[in-house]
């Protein structure tokens, strides 16, 4: 596992590209249904298909759908996954002495378990450790940015279930537009009174068909998009629920023992200093005692020296008197 860099991450792991499942199911579901429509027409399968390719918009609706269902079913794999990491992370910290918790020891078993970096609990614990004297509630506004990263990773499927139904409404007035089309050309077509009835029994299909096809597309609509919505919100409640139990994993459990950690190291800092002060301390007297002590041997050696040359001044003038 790389290093982690909590300045740098900025990934969410509840986070899922909705590229991969647009692109899979229009390939699926899209340009099957089209070629349905296209290759057999729409007055050769039955009613229930009808609903679903009867029409050129009705796939897109279906691939709409099918697109928000596999990203949201994405999503919650993802969820639980990050569940399960998050589980095993507090059971680590749970199991360590609070004095033996270390960036680096966080790190070693995070290569162990196999544990993603963008992992919440993870991103915040090594957060914390890095900032720690920095700022105070850096962790209060990391649990801020991962609201705002939830709020923003449900955008693609909450336009998804606003088009859907709008997408069937579109489909309603292409379908009645359609239908009156085709009911004025053949109204127009008519010559006489006489060829009414002819032109009703030939064109009455192609008008009945037309509606057919804008009141299945809103039908379509509006069955997909419920259950969609449904989904949608319950997963977002769902994860709502995981920051909130993050939340008190990391401020009842996980930060108390932080807080033990630092407090320790701060003694043990201070007890070193003191040590370090008290050893100083000595080494300045001992050193003031040895000058002293020095200076005292000169201060003998010049007196001894005093002496020697006052004994020898002495000595020489007895012998100048005695030779007088």
């Amino acid at each position: 596992m790389k290093k982690i860099n909590s300045l740098e991450s900025s990934l969410y792991p509840i986070e899922q590209s909705f590229k991969h499942p647009i692109v899979l199911t229009a390939l699926l579901v899209l340009i099957p249904s089209l070629i349905v429509f296209f290759v057999f027409g729409a007055s050769d399968i039955s009613r229930a298909l009808k609903i679903f390719v009867g029409n050129w918009i009705s796939p897109i609706i279906l691939w709409f759908f099918t697109a928000s269902f596999f990203h949201l079913w994405l999503k919650s794999k993802k969820l639980a996954q990050e569940k399960s990491y998050t589980l095993q992370l507090a059971q680590f910290y749970s199991e360590r002495n609070p004095t033996t918790i270390s960036l680096e020891s966080i790190q070693q078993y995070g290569q162990q378990a196999n544990l993603p970096e963008e992992n919440l609990l993870l991103s915040r614990s090594t957060l914390y450790l890095n900032h720690t004297g920095k700022s105070n509630d850096i962790d209060e506004a990391f649990g801020i940015k991962e609201r705002e990263f939830l709020r923003g990773s449900y955008a693609l499927p909450r336009f998804m279930v606003w088009a859907i139904p709008i997408i069937g409404f579109i489909g309603t007035v292409w379908g009645i537009s359609n239908g009156i089309s085709h009911f004025s050309d053949a109204m127009t077509a008519t010559s006489s009174v006489t060829d009414v009835s002819a032109m009703l029994k030939e064109s009455l299909p192609l008008v009945t068909q037309s509606l057919a096809t804008a009141f299945d597309t809103t039908l379509l609509a509006l069955l997909l998009s419920v259950p969609l919505m449904m989904m949608m919100l319950w997963l977002e409640k769902q994860e709502e629920a995981y920051l909130i139990h993050l939340d008190e994993i990391w401020f009842h459990d996980i930060k108390p023992l932080f807080a033990t950690k630092l407090s320790s190291t701060t003694v043990m800092l201070n007890a070193e200093s003191t040590v370090i002060q008290t050893g100083g301390a000595d080494n300045s007297v001992q050193l003031v005692a040895d000058e002293i002590k020095l200076l005292s041997t000169q201060i003998g050696a010049l007196q001894e020296t005093m002496e020697d040359l006052y004994e020898t001044t002495f000595a020489a003038k007895i012998e100048q008197n005695h030779g007088k």
